[in-house]
């Protein structure tokens, strides 16, 4: 099977080839159920995210604190500037791993290009928690943040089974009125439990990170993470949500990962609403590749994020 990833364009970096050869599929969803198994795969998940810190070439900080009574990490770079929108990181891992540090690699370099400072909440894992504590953690720093920075600019910035929490929050925001970010950014975007996206079959196998078993997966985890609410309730998979009056959005996927039908359907529902959004997907690219910074296809992936929360 690592022969087969080495298999790609010729427009794929000769490092992301690489990185792609060498490359673990996260753990099986019986791993993550199993409390005996459930540690150390969390353990493995976590430290193998943060190990991507050390590819990080500018300097940063992350210094723990609480927003609106949830622990979390702040991120700030040596580019920060005060009138900069504030990020508000809301991040992967499958609803059971993953962090505000140990995925800090996926936001950092954002941070660093787009002169902002960020919080990322430390939501509830399950099993400890399930739907909709994650929503309301989140929920609950956003309100904060708000009214700590009257007038400032937030960025949504969701990742992955991050981006169906933040993404569901942020309907609940315009729901019930409340002030919505200047701008929402999703990343390898997670966001239906039915797992119907065609790509979750034809490429099942394309992607050294993430497998689907055509769906069964996703519908599994999301089964896991909401097990008394039907997995196509927009509350736990967005994607049948309600878009319209929703901030501009930009969502990005990689070109072989199984969850590149979710960011094309996302970004047809909300353009149909009447959303301005923008879908990028990246030759090539695998699930979660942004966390790679090394990588010429991550920085270009940064830079574009950059840019559109300048031009917000």
């Amino acid at each position: 099977m690592p022969g087969f990833f080495r298999r790609s364009g010729a427009a794929v970096s000769d490092g992301a080839r690489k990185r792609m050869a060498t490359l673990k599929p996260y753990p099986t969803l019986d791993m993550w159920r199993n409390p005996v198994t459930r540690g150390f795969a969390r353990r493995l998940h976590n430290e193998e995210s943060r190990r991507l810190l050390e590819e990080i070439d500018f300097d940063y900080r992350l210094t723990e604190g609480s927003v609106g009574g949830v622990e979390g990490v702040f991120y700030e770079t040596e580019n920060a500037a005060n009138d900069a929108p504030i990020i508000l990181y809301v991040h992967g891992g499958g609803f059971v791993a993953g962090g505000p540090t140990e995925n800090a690699a996926g936001v950092l370099p954002t941070c660093y290009l787009s002169g902002c400072n960020g919080f990322g909440p430390d939501y509830s894992l399950l099993p400890d928690a399930a739907y909709p504590t994650q929503i309301e953690e989140v929920n609950a720093v956003y309100h904060a943040l708000c009214a700590d920075h009257a007038g400032a600019r937030i960025i949504l910035f969701g990742e992955a089974t991050g981006a169906a929490i933040a993404l569901s929050a942020m309907m609940q925001w315009r729901d019930e009125g409340a002030p919505l970010p200047v701008g929402a950014v999703f990343a390898s975007p997670c966001v239906d439990g039915l797992g119907a996206s065609d790509t979750q079959i034809t490429l099942d196998g394309r992607d050294p990170v993430i497998r689907s078993v055509r769906g069964s997966y996703m519908r599994n985890l999301f089964r896991f993470y909401a097990p008394d609410a039907a997995p196509d309730d927009p509350g736990v998979s967005p994607i049948y949500g309600d878009f319209e009056g929703l901030p501009p959005m930009l969502t990005h996927a990689g070109g072989r990962e199984v969850l590149l039908g979710d960011a094309a359907r996302l970004t047809q529902a909300a353009t149909r609403a009447g959303v301005d959004a923008r879908l990028q997907v990246f030759d090539g690219m695998y699930h979660r590749f942004h966390a790679h910074w090394s990588l010429d296809e991550a920085r270009e992936a940064h830079r574009d994020i950059a840019e559109f929360i300048c031009s917000l």
